[in-house]
Formats: structure tokens, C-alpha cells, sequence
């Protein structure tokens, strides 16, 4: 395989690149997650020759991807936070009523389940019910973290939906 400029500019970047992500994450670990999808998303432009600035393509990219997790960590947040919240529901605050409509609200999630593509349920049940990474999921199933995180964006996204036509 021989090296594209923006793979060499890359290479020649490398430490400056991780520096930036290191200092935006605070994390070493993460830094490096990032500095990979970096490297990867470099590795997949096919024509460099029509870019200018090699370098500063090269650290955009860089700060897209820092981006890129920041909103991710952001909207898996959110979401932690509306299973808390409804987690948190103090046993005082359950009335039968409360129990009949969350039998009934079960029942239908389990319905909406049924009726989502079978990989995306699988892979959702792993994350949210057994709490696997979307790392972890990718590696065993040998997808990318995106195509997990598309998956159970898919399958929460269609239970948003059935929450807001129950609400």
C-alpha cells in the first residue's frame, strides 16, 4: 500500500494530533480512540491531490472526530439520563394504576421490538439490557461503532416515537 500524502501528513502529525485530542478529551484512552477514527477516516479519502493544506486538512479532521465523540457522549447522556429518571421513580409514587399502565407500556415496547429488524433489536438488548460498550458490541459482531450506534439510535428513535404517540 503506498502512503497518500494525507496519510504521510498524518503520520508526520501524529504527535500533534493526539496533543489536541488529549487536551479536548482528558483522556489518553479516549484520545487514542480518537486519533484512530482520525486515521481511518483519512485512509478512506481515495483523491488527495486536490487538497491544498495537507496539515490543516489533516488536524480538521482531527477536530471533527474530537466533535463527533463530544456529540455522541452527549446524546448517550441524554439518554442515560431518561432511564434514570425513570428509574428513579420512588416506590411511594407507584400506584396500581401506575403498575397497570407500565405492564402496559412494556407490553407494547416489547411489541415495537418484535417489529424492529432483528439485528438492530440484538444489538440494542446487548447495550441496553446486558450494557455492553458499543466497542464491545462492534468487536463481536465485527461492525463499526457507527453502524451500533445506528442501530440503537434506529430502535430508540422508534421508541421515542411510540412514547410520544402514548403521551
Amino acid at each position: 500500500m503506498t502512503l497518500t500524502r494525507l496519510m504521510t501528513s498524518f503520520a508526520t502529525l501524529r504527535p500533534r494530533i493526539e496533543a489536541l485530542t488529549r487536551g479536548r478529551v482528558g483522556c489518553s484512552a479516549t484520545a487514542e480512540d480518537i486519533v484512530q477514527d482520525t486515521w481511518i477516516r483519512l485512509s478512506n479519502v481515495r483523491h488527495d491531490d486536490a487538497i491544498d493544506n495537507h496539515a490543516a486538512f489533516t488536524m480538521q479532521a482531527a477536530k471533527n472526530a474530537a466533535i463527533g465523540h463530544f456529540r455522541k457522549q452527549q446524546r448517550r447522556n441524554e439518554i442515560d439520563a431518561e432511564v434514570n429518571e425513570l428509574l428513579s421513580t420512588s416506590v411511594d409514587e407507584i400506584s396500581p394504576e401506575r403498575i397497570v399502565m407500565g405492564r402496559d407500556m412494556l407490553r407494547a415496547v416489547d411489541k415495537a421490538l418484535q417489529t424492529m429488524p432483528e439485528r438492530s433489536r440484538r444489538i440494542f438488548l446487548m447495550n441496553r439490557v446486558n450494557g455492553i460498550s458499543h466497542r464491545e458490541i462492534a468487536r463481536q459482531l465485527g461492525i463499526s461503532d457507527e453502524a451500533v450506534y445506528y442501530h440503537i439510535r434506529r430502535v430508540v428513535e422508534r421508541l421515542a416515537e411510540l412514547r410520544d404517540s402514548n403521551a
